[in-house]
């Protein structure tokens, strides 16, 4: 295994062992950036030498915790102090903020060092960056996050901050091959990050195996982390009402993973979140997202509206149609939702459902479909997208485990447990 294809974990105890040194991961990713960040565009920002130096200084006065001297990805919605902002729009075009945002000041003061910016859609909605994906240029690499999940499925960084408040980070997950997490909803702090959807935006990570998000959670919130991974004794398969909509490889992934599971002894039932009498939770959740964001870049909107894409205008103008006592309903459907999954299906320990409608779309001119995602991203709790095999084409698909709200950590043990015990993945 080349040092650029680690994991954190791994790095972090080939470090420990002196297998390698900082500053042969640091060649090591440069030299795979060198070979591969031309074709998959995963970066808005790079400045090589000011990473060595970091790395450099680090490795003089000693490592203090397991992302000391490792370079990862920023998604250019996160203020950096030192490098642009743009936020993908052209209306930031050159900004430069005088702070890091709350999460990336937290993972430099543990020794982590900001490799570059990378790729997101203007302002972390539909309308797409530059990067492609890296099993294929001429793909798609999902939403918002786009150059983080290409980054760290390219192997230039063993791992990089996303967003989501749709899809952002379990779609690009599972369209790259990589491992995605959303975090519960305010279970990070999001200041000097882009403002979408006041109530739903979370932060995310892209990784390799479920131990790095450990780690990174111990070194944001100081939890430790837990003790190996931890069997589920119960969850929950959820179809959707939209599982016509999902193609044939994705369904067999998620329907032969609920079978292994079953066989491994885990009590699997089929349940429904979403689609009963009355509830449509994807309905609710694009009414509070456009609502919200048309409050949040109300600025952008009446000031600079001619240099916002068409998909960004129509939202905004979308939200402003939207009275209040409709965005009112749509949040008492997320609180009936989440009452439900407290009390009625309190017992199971995760929701296993699709990530995608399956394997990235041919084009750049779109991201894919978040249906998958949205009505869980309304109800606010944490995701992780596994790896599930290829599709028929050869690229990447995932299935999304879904957890409880503010129970991350759990989430993130059965999640390790199921992709050590359980072949994901369809007979492509």
């Amino acid at each position: 295994m080349e040092i650029y294809e680690m994991s954190l974990g791994e790095l972090d105890r080939g470090l420990e062992a002196g297998t390698f040194s900082l500053n042969e991961i640091f060649q090591s990713l440069v030299s795979r950036m060198e070979a591969r960040e031309k074709v998959t565009q995963a970066f808005v920002e790079l400045d090589i030498d000011r990473v060595r130096s970091e790395i450099a200084l680090i490795d003089r006065h000693g490592r203090a915790t397991s992302i000391s001297g490792i370079p990862f990805g920023v998604k250019d919605i996160f203020n950096t102090r030192d490098r642009v902002t743009s936020y993908g729009s052209s209306i930031f075009e050159g900004y430069q903020p005088v702070s890091d945002a709350a999460v990336v000041s937290r993972l430099r003061s543990a020794g982590g060092v900001v490799m570059g910016k990378t790729v997101t859609t203007e302002f972390a909605y539909f309308f797409p960056g530059k990067t492609r994906n890296p099993h294929h240029p001429d793909h798609t690499p999902g939403g918002s996050s786009q150059g983080s999940a290409a980054a760290v499925a390219d192997f230039m960084v063993p791992f990089a901050i996303g967003s989501q408040t749709a899809a952002s980070v379990i779609r690009p997950a599972a369209f790259c091959g990589v491992i995605g997490y959303k975090a519960s909803v305010a279970q990070f702090p999001l200041n000097g990050a882009l403002t979408l959807s006041y109530s739903m935006d979370s932060l995310g990570f892209f990784v390799r195996s479920p131990e790095d998000l450990c780690l990174l959670r111990n070194v944001l919130l100081g939890v430790s982390p837990r003790a190996g991974a931890l069997k589920p004794r119960k969850i929950g398969l959820v179809r959707t009402p939209y599982w016509s909509e999902l193609d044939s490889e994705s369904q067999s992934a998620i329907e032969t993973a609920g079978s292994d599971l079953a066989e491994s002894g885990i009590e699997i039932r089929e349940v429904e979140v979403d689609g009963r009498e009355g509830v449509d939770l994807v309905d609710a959740h694009q009414i509070v997202m456009a609502f919200e964001v048309s409050r949040s870049r109300a600025a952008e909107y009446e000031n600079q509206r001619e240099k916002l894409s068409d998909q960004f205008t129509e939202l905004v103008e979308a939200g402003r149609q939207i009275s209040f006592q409709a965005y009112e309903q749509a949040l008492k459907q997320r609180d009936s939702a989440n009452q439900r999954l407290r009390t009625e299906l309190g017992d199971y320990d995760l929701f296993l459902t699709a990530s995608a409608p399956g394997e990235a779309p041919k084009g750049l001119s779109s991201t894919g479909d978040p249906k998958f995602s949205r009505a869980w991203n309304l109800i606010g709790g944490p995701s992780v997208t596994l790896p599930a095999g290829k599709g028929l084409t050869q690229l990447p698909l995932g299935v999304q485990l879904v957890g409880h709200f503010n129970k991350d950590d759990d989430l993130i043990a059965h999640a390790s447990w199921i992709q050590q015990n359980i072949q994901l993945g369809t007979s492509n």
